[in-house]
């Protein structure tokens, strides 16, 4: 029997009362780990049942029943897979009204011993910036950083995002102790500023995480660690690149090849440089195909340390090195 992640599927039909009954066989649980993935499964699922009734198919099959989707759930529900439904049921009500949207779990069901009881706090000093590289083609344009219509069915899988550098995305993560947790809008306090909690997330990077420097195989080419989480994000803390380009002496050109290797040298020693820019091209290649999802950037980023700022280098490029120099 098909299920909650099989395509373009009806899994069960029935006739009950006058209605014509599409279910979805959802066997998935909702912890907090799971929910979001869970989310994204159903909405598609639900998109596939609605596209089959707005075609017609549905009054086809049983003339004059009002249709029903039904989600037949294995597990209990949390309320934010309560939230979640009561905003489709909402949306297709207020949309077309074409069917009727229904779930095996009601507030005088509960409690649920092996229900998922939502036990996410939200706490401003645990939230930490997380950079992603925007590869799209217009970056300033691909992606929208205003937040989105609570009523609709994907608000709850919309990321808060900022813009940095133009070409990088922001987004933000909380520490939940044995997992980070992206922050979803729905997971803000009303009113919360994005911009504010940008601020707070790079002051709790710096006041919680310890960076340190690490002397690589290649004299004078160094990186920098911080326990495999938030290696670049130290990007967003001026001060560390503050302290290196004192230390050298230098301005500095940084490589992340990947989320947890930075690569760092002073700006004037072209022998260096070019090493460097070696090491971390192997180390692009290598993870972008062994493990992809580690790419961060081929970008090269220059510390200047007489203005004290830090901004993508448009006359290094660590990809045009050749083998042989």
């Amino acid at each position: 029997m098909s299920n909650i992640r099989d395509r373009g599927v009806i899994d069960i039909t029935l006739e009950e009362d006058g209605k014509y009954i599409l279910i979805i066989a959802d066997d998935m649980e909702w912890g907090f780990d799971k929910r979001q993935n869970h989310v994204r499964l159903l909405q598609d699922k639900i998109n596939d049942y609605l596209s089959y009734i707005g075609s017609g198919q549905a009054a086809q099959a049983k003339p004059g029943l009002r249709p029903v989707i039904r989600v037949l759930a294995k597990y209990a529900y949390s309320q934010y897979a309560i939230d979640y439904l009561e905003r489709v049921k909402a949306f297709v009500k207020q949309k077309d009204d074409i069917c009727d949207i229904e779930w095996t779990h009601s507030a005088e069901d509960g409690p649920f011993e092996d229900g998922w009881s939502d036990d996410f706090v939200y706490d401003a000093t645990k939230i930490y910036p997380r950079l992603k590289k925007n590869w799209a083609d217009n970056p300033l344009e691909s992606v929208a950083m205003t937040p989105p219509d609570a009523s609709s069915p994907n608000y709850p899988d919309q990321m808060v995002m900022i813009r940095w550098m133009d070409s990088y995305i922001g987004m933000f993560v909380q520490d939940m102790g044995n997992v980070l947790t992206y922050i979803t809008y729905d997971l803000l306090p009303e009113d919360t500023d994005v911009m504010e909690l940008q601020k707070k997330a790079f002051e709790n990077l710096a006041r919680d995480i310890t960076y340190r420097s690490a002397k690589s195989k290649e004299p004078g080419i160094c990186g920098i660690l911080a326990g495999g989480d938030f290696e670049a994000e130290s990007l967003c803390i001026n001060s560390i690149w503050e302290q290196v380009s004192d230390e050298l002496n230098d301005d500095v050109l940084i490589c992340v090849p990947t989320k947890d290797i930075v690569f760092y040298t002073a700006a004037g020693d072209s022998g260096r440089v070019k090493k460097m820019f070696r090491m971390a091209k192997d180390m692009y290649e290598q993870n972008q195909k062994e493990t992809p999802y580690l790419i961060f950037s081929n970008d090269v980023f220059l510390f200047d340390r007489k203005t004290k700022t830090l901004s993508i280098s448009k006359q290094h490029s660590f990809m045009k090195v050749s083998r042989f120099w």
